[in-house]
């Protein structure tokens, strides 16, 4: 068994809704849900939008290959009603990306892991931090405190719940 934590996003349609649904069809799928963040608002990282998401980290514990997590999490996003388009950052109903897997390094032609883009944005810092808040990057070699401290994002986040 090993704690794999995904980074939820949504914004577009019901917002909160659409992350409960993913929470519920990754414990249908993954594995046994341990923890999860308060939820955050957040603008779009990437791109422009006047949407701005809703975000949540959750962390789960399941014995399915890494590969394995990832199909079913593309899967979860499409039943959900993502639409993968080749033009880059963009709108979503739901995005779920798996931030960690334990310590493991996992470099692959569909798998990176931990997320290549983690340390760079706040909405995933912050509420990595309520949940794996001794965690430490195997590539970077850093806290969770060294990477808030060391992220240029700064993008303001609002925490909506508990």
């Amino acid at each position: 068994m090993q704690e794999v934590t995904f980074i939820l996003g949504a914004n577009l349609s019901n917002k909160e809704e659409v992350i409960s649904l993913a929470v519920s069809f990754l414990e249908w799928n993954i594995g046994t849900l341990k923890r999860k963040s308060s939820q955050y608002k957040s603008p779009a990282w990437g791109y422009d939008s006047t949407n701005d998401y809703l975000n949540q980290v959750v962390v789960f514990k399941s014995e399915l290959a890494p590969e394995i997590i990832l199909e079913k999490a593309l899967r979860i996003e499409k039943a959900l009603g993502r639409k993968r388009g080749s033009e880059g950052y963009s709108d979503r109903v739901i995005d779920i990306d798996i931030l960690a897997i334990e310590a493991q390094i996992i470099n692959t032609e569909n798998l990176i892991v931990p997320h290549p883009r983690l340390h760079l944005r706040r909405f995933c810092l912050l509420p990595l931090a309520e949940v794996q808040p001794s965690w430490e990057h195997p590539v970077l070699k850093q806290t969770m405190d060294e990477m808030i401290s060391n992220c240029t994002d700064t993008s303001t986040l609002t925490k909506l719940t508990n």
